[in-house]
């Protein structure tokens, strides 16, 4: 009976001493709080954790820093007023490119690409850039840019009669095209007009046609030296001349040729057109035939400048995508 009734006080003890007397069950409780602490500070520093742009804005916006800085000194004026300087301006951007890739190869074989990775992309970036932006500036350039220049830097005359001139004492002689070898503009009298019935054309895989401008009030003498130019604008025996503004009557000016390597066809041109039509021209000199040539000019360059415009957005947005998908490649951790 003692036992019987120890055991029953026994039963009755225990839960009251594990509650209060032991302290196990609070332990435990607070010993999971503990825990649950730990991992909320541990997400939250996660969280938190600072991230380090500096490589990554490097990796972008170095490439294309590059890239606009090429573009526009191969581009502009500095190329067409200081060409020597800007060649070796050029060549200076591309030695420094390639004298970091020491530094980069270094940085992968001690650290693997976890070091190596952004040392490596932007000296790769880097040279690409200036590569591609010299080459795409100089295209910009020969293309759009340096024809401007050079008839801007070159003499305008006005009021000239491209068919005969009077001397000082009064002698009426043809026109002399070598007195005009510096003319870039020329704004004829009112009396000239475009001899498209004269017009002839040479073929060498383009057309390249020509037609005399003169004055329609001239008698003989008559200088047939001025001449109005454009390439695949006539028919191939030269009638249909269609080049520049030659359908409107407004047209009294003349914007001049600078690309030297199209004036031997157009000079081939003219002496097929002078064997045909018994005409002379000693001196020939060849203009696009228009109504406003300032406005022509105008129209070159805002061309060159969209080129920029273009090529600057679209390389931003290159060297972004490039460094995201070469991230994602190499799994870096940003």
């Amino acid at each position: 009976s003692r036992s019987a009734g120890g055991s029953a006080q026994m039963q009755a003890a225990m839960p009251g001493e594990i509650l209060a007397g032991s302290g196990v069950g609070a332990h435990y409780g607070s010993l999971g709080d503990a825990v649950d602490a730990e991992a909320a500070k541990l997400v939250t520093s996660k969280r938190r954790r600072r991230v380090n742009c500096v490589p990554l804005l490097l990796a972008w916006l170095l490439p294309w820093f590059v890239f606009v800085f090429c573009f526009a000194t191969a581009a502009f004026f500095v190329h067409y007023a200081a060409p020597l300087s800007s060649t070796l301006c050029e060549l200076l951007v591309v030695a420094v490119c390639l004298g970091r890739v020491p530094w980069a190869y270094k940085s992968w074989k001690r650290g693997g690409a976890k070091e190596g990775f952004y040392p490596v992309y932007i000296t790769a970036g880097v040279i690409l850039a200036a590569v591609v932006g010299w080459a795409m500036g100089d295209f910009t350039f020969w293309a759009h840019m340096e024809p401007s220049y050079m008839a801007v830097s070159m003499a305008s005359y006005t009021e000239v009669d491209p068919s005969s001139t009077r001397l000082a004492n009064g002698q009426v002689v043809p026109t002399d095209g070598g007195r005009f070898q510096d003319a870039g503009q020329v704004y004829f009298n009112h009396d000239t007009v475009l001899d498209v019935n004269r017009s002839f054309s040479f073929k060498l895989a383009d057309l390249y046609c020509v037609a005399p401008i003169r004055n329609k009030q001239c008698s003989e003498p008559c200088g047939s030296d001025f001449w109005a130019i454009g390439k695949n604008c006539c028919s191939e025996d030269g009638s249909n001349f269609k080049c520049g503004d030659a359908g409107s009557k407004r047209a009294k000016s003349g914007l001049r040729l600078v690309e030297a390597a199209e004036l031997p066809f157009y000079r081939l041109a003219v002496i097929q057109a002078t064997g045909k039509y018994k005409m002379v021209s000693p001196h020939p000199i060849f203009f696009k035939w228009l109504e406003d040539p300032v406005a022509e000019l105008h129209a070159w360059q805002r061309q060159g400048f969209r080129l920029f415009v273009i090529a600057m957005s679209g390389a931003f947005v290159f060297s972004g995508a490039a460094l995201a998908l070469a991230v994602h490649a190499m799994h870096i951790v940003i």
